[in-house]
């Protein structure tokens, strides 16, 4: 009878790792509309639906020497996260979302005290972190995304259609400073109690 051990290309071992499974993650936010009260950034938590990791991209700087051409990498970007919410009935994600929107600039309805239209000080007033985890299966944690110095840079709320009933939804855009990925030490989640 074959088993897994017995699956794989030879010249890196036998046997099939699991996949990584794109259902199974979860997005925590710290900071996040902390000025406004009573608004928890755990409703976006709740109503998360999908999200992009974070991507990474270099310039290309040429180097120019009589008759060649070559490369070095210069200065690095990352780009935008995109954030799927899912619009609940009692407006909770929408708040927190419109909270920290507000602490941006006050623009929306005006909940924060102060001057209409008034902008924070310096970016340290209204960034938030972000933390994208890759879960197991069983509350195991297998990867982690920090994102540093996140900002809403777009806020997309939908539209409303009489012939459709599919959830209404927030689509969002993050930018960020930097991010960090840390891989679990033993990359096996709980499956296998760290054992193999």
């Amino acid at each position: 009878m074959a088993t897994l051990a017995d699956f794989g290309i030879p010249a890196a071992g036998f046997g099939v790792l699991q996949p990584k499974q794109k259902h199974k993650w979860q997005v925590t936010f710290v900071g996040l509309a902390r000025l406004v009260p009573g608004v928890s950034s755990r409703e976006i938590t709740r109503q998360a639906t999908t999200l992009t990791l974070p991507n990474l991209s270099f310039e290309e700087v040429p180097i120019h020497r009589y008759n060649t051409v070559s490369y070095v990498a210069g200065k690095h970007s990352w780009d935008p996260i995109s954030l799927t919410v899912e619009d609940d009935i009692t407006g909770l994600a929408a708040a927190a979302i419109n909270g920290q929107i507000e602490t941006q600039q006050r623009l929306i309805g005006g909940d924060l005290p102060g001057a209409w239209l008034n902008t924070a000080a310096t970016g340290s007033d209204y960034k938030f972190g972000t933390i994208i985890q890759g879960l197991d299966g069983n509350e195991g944690v297998t990867e982690t995304w920090r994102l540093e110095g996140c900002w809403i840079m777009s806020r997309d709320a939908g539209d409303r259609d009489y012939s459709d009933s599919t959830a209404a939804t927030i689509q969002l855009q993050i930018r960020f400073d930097h991010a960090r990925h840390e891989l679990t030490g033993n990359g096996y989640g709980t499956a296998l109690n760290g054992n193999l």
